[in-house]
């Protein structure tokens, strides 16, 4: 009768591997449970101290296209342009007049951007000049375009007598945060209707106020995490031409929701552009020793409406729209000549690209970043656009009179990144994230190693056995051959 006694270590190492295996199921709801308390934005939560007050360092870099043969392209040449940059500034985003609404999980605010020049980390100082094409000058002769010949003559007549070029020379610093433009101060005064009197491309967008914007702060459901709701009031946009594209899809782009699927698209909305933008999969790696998914901009977004139905709302006159790779701002920014792409018309149709010299577009343009998909945190970003002056030739005015029917032409693309090296942050990533992948390898090394050890305390009577039944068998052989020894 087999002794019970035997049976004790078996039983215990089918015990052990139950609780093992029971722990190994419970280390995703247990990280679950980690990721979820803290990727709130309600107060006190890591997230929200984070989103409030951003201590990761944001450089916001400028490149500008100066334009070194003004005289030749007015006559009708190639425009040929040379890049200089970076010229770099430090941005700080503070959330200011938040209001928040815990029983309908929502939160509102308005986000202030403050930008430091960084000397030691550009190429140059805020006095360096550019030399591009005139904004204002484009500016009132796009709106007066399709003017009687008469307001022409008067253009015209107000550029001889004020020496007013197609062509300017400015310093970074009126460039980006404005400048008084002479030429549309005078038409004011002779009684032309102009939208502005002062020029620049983030004119007002610094230590300014900016959108109201209301989120879903992701309590009731943490995969509507930082999804806009509102945005100054609207849940839908007025500025495209059809219903999906005016709509307002995603975050403002700086969080997503935790537990990301790989291959999900991911949507925010750019409210510089006016409009949402698609992420789309690319790969999986490693930032700062964690794991990542690296997104990049679908090639989808700034497709022709010629070509892409999707995008059909994005074409302000249609048919009459912009090739692959341009986005017409002019609803967007009224009485402004200009369209975004991205840097160097990376993805652009090859038109835009072949009609200036100093042009060269490639993978390293391209807008993306790298998330942690188990928090949703964002480890890397790169944001690169452009923005590009649209020409035309007027014959009813000389200085436009001999340039191209129409030539989009880069006046400067920026490039807003971050990377994340808080150490608060990705010390908290590191703990919940590679703490329960180590965990979860030796939970699995552990049950592996019982399994062994259980298998041969199991297969041990057999080996036993066997050993057994061997030494019988060469016993019996050895004296089966000695019997027909003996025989003989």
């Amino acid at each position: 009768m087999p002794n019970q006694n035997n049976y004790v270590p078996i039983r215990i190492l089918i015990t052990v591997i139950i609780i093992l295996f029971f722990l190994l199921f419970a280390i995703h709801p247990f990280k679950w449970f980690l990721i979820s308390q803290q990727m709130y934005l309600t107060p006190g939560s890591r997230l929200y101290n984070q989103w409030l007050q951003p201590t990761i360092p944001i450089p916001m870099q400028f490149y500008f296209f100066n334009l070194t043969n003004p005289s030749e392209f007015q006559s009708g040449g190639k425009p040929i342009l040379q890049q200089l940059g970076p010229y770099t500034y430090h941005e700080k985003r503070l959330k200011v007049n938040v209001k928040h609404n815990l029983q309908n999980g929502t939160l509102e605010y308005n986000e202030i951007k403050q930008y430091y020049f960084d000397r030691n980390a550009s190429i140059g100082n805020e006095n360096d000049t550019i030399t591009s094409v005139n904004l204002g000058f484009i500016g009132i002769a796009s709106k007066l375009s399709s003017m009687p010949w008469i307001i022409d003559a008067l253009i015209e007549i107000i550029e001889k007598h004020n020496n007013y070029s197609l062509f300017q020379t400015r310093t970074v610093r009126e460039l980006l945060w404005g400048y008084k433009d002479d030429f549309l101060t005078l038409l004011s005064n002779y009684s032309i209707s102009v939208p502005m009197t002062e020029i620049g491309i983030l004119i007002n967008k610094n230590n300014t106020p900016g959108d109201t914007i209301l989120i879903n702060n992701g309590v009731k459901n943490q995969n509507m995490l930082g999804k806009i709701i509102y945005f100054n009031g609207m849940q839908i946009l007025p500025y495209w031409k059809t219903l999906t594209a005016n709509m307002i899809n995603g975050s403002d782009g700086t969080l997503f929701h935790p537990f990301l699927r790989k291959h999900e698209k991911l949507y925010a909305f750019a409210k510089e552009i006016c409009r949402s933008v698609e992420f789309v999969f690319h790969s999986e790696t490693e930032i700062n020793n964690l794991p990542a998914y690296k997104y990049i901009l679908s090639k989808d977004t700034f497709k022709s409406a010629k070509t892409c139905e999707a995008n059909k709302g994005f074409c302000i006159n249609w048919p009459n729209c912009f090739n692959d790779g341009v986005l017409d701002m002019s609803t967007c920014q009224p009485d402004t000549p200009v369209v975004i792409s991205q840097a160097h018309f990376f993805n652009a149709d090859k038109s835009y690209q072949t009609a200036v010299d100093g042009i060269y577009p490639s993978d390293e343009f391209n807008t993306q970043f790298y998330i942690e998909p188990n928090t949703g945190v964002i480890l890397n970003v790169q944001s690169k656009f452009q923005v590009n002056i649209i020409l035309k030739k007027n014959k009813s005015i000389r200085q436009l009179s001999k340039i191209p029917d129409i030539l989009l032409l880069p006046l400067v693309y920026f490039n807003e990144s971050a990377n994340l090296n808080n150490s608060t942050i990705i010390e908290l990533i590191s703990i919940v994230v590679k703490g329960s992948m180590i965990l979860e390898q030796v939970m699995i090394c552990s049950i592996i190693i019982t399994l062994l050890i259980l298998c041969s305390i199991l297969l041990k009577p057999f080996i036993y056995m066997h050993r057994i039944y061997d030494f019988r068998s060469r016993k019996e052989e050895r004296q089966h051959l000695l019997s027909e020894h003996e025989k003989e």
